[in-house]
This record gives structure tokens, sequence and C-alpha cells, in this order.
């Protein structure tokens, strides 16, 4: 280890209740940009909010229903956790604020359980760092403030492999239970991933050490027992319920398409998570090259080398779940989210041995690991900026503007990384960047990108119009976050359906119509209907690429 005087401000924040705090501080502070600002995101998190929304509102806790159809891509347990937080909280069942608050709770279980973990492997330092550069990453902050599966999955897969980590320690059968609760718990959350990373991170150890007597305590009857109990209730109730169709649909609707071929346009090819962990890992990133030396050097000592058996642990949380989605035809930016508090633990431990070992060179490969990624961040940012309102004169000075600003930024954290001495310096240089990259993207821009959200706008043009409580039916715009913003009965509908639903709908009924983008004028021939106030909504689809025209009309 360092001297200590060097680590005494790292020593210091690691100990005691304030270790604790100060991750879930950290935590928080990235989730909250735009938590309440950003409206439903099409189209998962639309989804489950919505399918959640009508769970609250029906009062059925079993069946998963998205407006009229069954919804079968993922089980219960985040529509029960989106219910709970939501009515805890008191918040508007349109609001979706209230749904994200499960997935904040995900990430902050993530979180507790990388410091956990990182107790069992590493030392307390080393614990604490990894948890405090993993708490305000960028991938895990954007996860915790979308209501969706992702942040909670991460959560619970953290749990279980940390309850792991410390019965590799010589642990009792309660860990062994935690360890089936947690991965019961994620099964309800997200189907086979919870037990895919658990069991690829067994395997992959029990090969490299050659030795499973450690894991006897799982093999107790309790602890299946225990995870069946979990899992069979609501299992057998839906089966019931839907006389064996949702698993059938689940599975082969949902998972068999993501593992043979690139599901709805997500294809990518080998190295795509790989190059988003860039960006997506900051501010662990400033340690990425140090973890890479750290885990081939302990691939190189004896497999029964006690001195590596922590990396060894997180380099076989890492690896092979990081493998197996890069060679899964279907890939999303979040599907290795449950190896990050692995690699933000080993990002840690490299930070620290750098600094002992002065890796200059490795270090260097971090930084520009790091610049790179922060570019990014800048790009995108500046990129979204341009659906702010203003012409495409006023949308070009305000995306230099907002690149020269995070460009200033990233610089100075890379000075300030420089001139440091000590690992907390340089990881607290890091972290600032990746908060204000969070706040800047996530609370200022974001909200303001008005272009984008069509469904926000819709439903404020027609309380402006004062149609908000009459029923309403809307030709050629379907994303679901539209009833969200609205009511469950309202009627999204094809081009080729549009005609007949308003010639039964009730006088008075609200109409949003997709017109023409250059008159403005309906693009369906339909029987008459009334001229309302107010101006067409224009703006992108960004779930598709599409530009959107609505007009609001009543029905005659």
């Amino acid at each position: 280890m360092a001297s200590g005087a060097a680590l005494d401000p790292l020593d210091a924040l690691s100990r005691g209740w304030r270790a604790w705090a100060l991750i879930a501080a950290l935590t928080i502070a990235a989730a909250l940009p735009g938590f309440s600002r950003i409206p439903a995101l099409d189209r998962d998190e639309a989804r489950f909010a919505q399918a959640t929304r009508q769970m609250v509102e029906t009062g059925d806790f079993v069946r998963i229903r998205l407006q009229d159809e069954a919804r079968t891509q993922k089980p219960i347990g985040i529509y029960w956790l989106q219910a709970a937080t939501v009515s805890v909280s008191g918040a508007p069942l349109n609001a979706i604020w209230g749904y994200r608050l499960a997935s904040l709770l995900g990430a902050l279980l993530a979180a507790f359980a990388a410091f956990w973990a990182g107790l069992a492997l590493l030392d307390r330092r080393t614990a604490f760092l990894g948890a405090a550069l993993f708490a305000p990453g960028m991938l895990i902050a954007a996860e915790s403030a979308i209501a969706k599966t992702d942040a909670l999955l991460c959560g619970l897969v953290a749990l279980a492999l940390a309850a792991l980590a410390h019965l590799r320690h010589g642990g009792d059968r309660r860990l062994a239970l935690l360890f089936w609760a947690a991965l019961a718990a994620g099964v309800l959350t997200k189907g086979p991933a919870a037990p895919l990373v658990c069991g690829l991170t067994i395997a992959a150890l029990a090969a490299w050490e050659r030795r499973i007597a450690w894991l006897a305590p799982l093999a107790h009857w309790t602890g299946p027992a225990l995870g069946a109990l979990i899992i069979a209730p609501w299992a057998i109730a839906i089966s019931a319920a839907s006389d064996g169709a949702f698993f059938q649909a689940m599975i082969g609707g949902d998972l068999a398409p993501k593992i043979t071929g690139g599901q709805q346009g997500h294809g990518a090819p080998p190295g795509y998570h790989l190059v988003l962990l860039a960006p997506l890992l900051i501010p662990a990133t400033l340690g990425l090259a140090q973890a890479v030396r750290l885990g081939v050097g302990a691939a190189r000592r004896p497999r029964d080398d006690a001195a590596q058996a922590g990396v060894r642990f997180l380099v076989c949380w890492i690896a092979p779940t990081f493998l197996f989605f890069e060679a899964m035809p279907t890939k999303l930016a979040h599907y290795t989210l449950p190896t990050f508090p692995a690699l933000a633990l080993v990002c840690a431990a490299g930070l620290i041995a750098g600094a002992e070992r002065r890796w200059r060179l490795t270090a260097a490969a971090s930084w520009v690991w790091f610049a790179a990624g922060g570019a990014a961040l800048i790009a995108v940012t500046a990129y979204v900026s341009t659906f702010m309102p203003g012409d495409a004169d006023a949308d070009r000075r305000r995306a230099v503007q907002i690149a020269l600003i995070g460009a200033a930024v990233l610089i100075a954290s890379l000075a300030l990384m420089a001139r440091a001495r000590t690992p907390i310096v340089r990881a607290g240089a890091a972290i600032a960047f990746a908060l204000f990259s969070s706040w800047h993207l996530r609370e200022r821009i974001l909200p303001e990108a008005r272009e984008v959200w069509v469904s926000r706008e819709a439903a404020l043009a027609l309380r402006r119009a004062g149609l908000a409580d009459r029923p309403l039916i809307v030709v050629g715009y379907r994303e679901i976050s539209l009833a969200f913003e609205t009511e469950t009965r309202t009627q999204l509908l094809p081009f080729d359906q549009g005609a007949a639903a308003i010639a039964r709908a009730p006088r008075g009924a609200a109409l949003l119509l997709h017109c023409d983008l250059d008159t403005g004028s309906p693009r369906i021939a339909m029987p008459p209907y009334g001229p309302i106030g107010g101006e067409a909504i224009t703006g992108l689809n960004y779930s598709n690429g599409d530009r959107v025209c609505l007009v609001p009309r009543v029905a005659d």
C-alpha cells in the first residue's frame, strides 16, 4: 500500500456511516438531473410506466396489460415496485417521477452492494473508491432515472454476487439464503438475466480456481426453496390467468429473437459494448487501463494465489458476461450494466495500484480513454441541444457554445488529474466531470428539447384547448407515452382505422390527427370535424426517426 499519509483522506472517507452516506449522496446527485422534468421516454419507459399505471387503476397485480393488450416482455417484479413507489410517494398516476423512484432504489442497492462486495474482495479504501466511482457513473445514473428494469436488475445481481463474495470468505448459510433471494428477485425483474450473470461468474471462477467446496452452502435445500417461494406464487397465478401463454410469449416473442438476431434493428458487431465503455463507465474509466493490467497480472499468477483472489472474482464477474453480450446479435447499451459494479471496483484497485507502482504509461492510456469518452458525451449533449426551440442558426450557435463549455470542464478535470498526487483527488475530478455531464445533459438540455417531446407537447396543447378531460382519439401517431401523458382510454390508431373510429366517436371528443408537415392539413379523409384553436404540434419521433405533425380537432 501507499504511505498512510498519502491516502489519509480516502481512509477517513471510507470509514463508518459516512462511507454509506457519501455513496448514497453520489447516487442521488447523479440521478436527480431531469428526474421529474424529462417526460416518459419512448418506447420502453412509457410502456413500463403505463402498464404499472393500469395495475394501480384496476387493482389487478397479476396480469400485465398495456391498454387492451397483454404485455409479456418482462415478469412482474418491476411493476410491483413501481406501483409501490407511486403509491407511497403520492405521485399523480401520469407523473413519471413516481415510477422512476423504483429505478433509483435499484441504483442505490447496486451502489451499496458494490461497496459491500468490495469489502469482501478488496480492502475498505478500495471498496469505497470503487463504489464512489460506480455511483455517479453515466450509465447507472441514466438508468436510475428511467422507469424500467435495468437499474433494479443491476442492484439485485450486485447484491447476489456480493453475498457470494462474502460466502467465499467463510460466511454461513444466511449468505446463501441472501444469494438465492436476490437471484429470485432478479428473475421476477428480468427473467433469465440474473441467473445468467451469476451462473457465468460461478462457472468461470470454478474453472479458473478449480475448487468448488466453498459453494456447498448454496446447495442446501433452503436456498432453492426460498427462491422458489419468491417466484412461484406469481408464476402460477399468471400461468393460470393466461393459460400458459405469458411465458410462451415472453420466451418466443422477446427472448429468442434477441439471441437469434438483431431484434427491432438493434443488431451491432462485436466490440459495441467495449467502445461504449469509454463514455458510459465515466468516471471509473479513469482507471480502466490499470484495471486491465491488474486482470492480466492476476491471470499470470498461480490460481491459488490468495493475494489475487479478489481480482480473480471481479474478472469472473465481468469477462464472461461481457463476452456473452458482445457475441449476442441484439445489442443495447444497458445489457452489460450488471458488470459495472465489478468494473468500478477493479478500476479503483487499478488506480491505487497504479499510484503505488507509478504506472505512468498505463495511467496515460486511461486518461486518453477518459478524454475520448468525455468528448463523446459533450458531442451528444451539443447534438441534443439542436432540438431546443430556435432556427438553424440559433441551433448551431447553441451547440457550439455547449460544446465549448463541456470541453472547458473536461480539460479542467484532466488538468487536475494530471497535477494530483493521490487517487482520491484524481477520482474526485473524474466524479465532478460525471456529475456535471449528467446535469448539463439531463437537467439543462433534455427537458427543453421540445422537438423530441411530441407526446408532452400534444398533451399540453390539449390542456390549453380545454380538451384534456374528453375522450381522445389519435390518428397516425401511436407512441404509448401519449396515453401515459393523457389517459389510459386514449385510442392510438393507424391511418387505416382513423376515419371509422372518428365516425363512431361521441360528439365533442378530442382528436389529434397526423397532418401534412407543409400545409398543416390532416392527412386522412374522414367525416366533418370541428376546428379548434391552436397551432399544429410538430416534432421528431426519435423512436423511429420520423417527423411528426399533429393537429387538435373536435369530433362533430
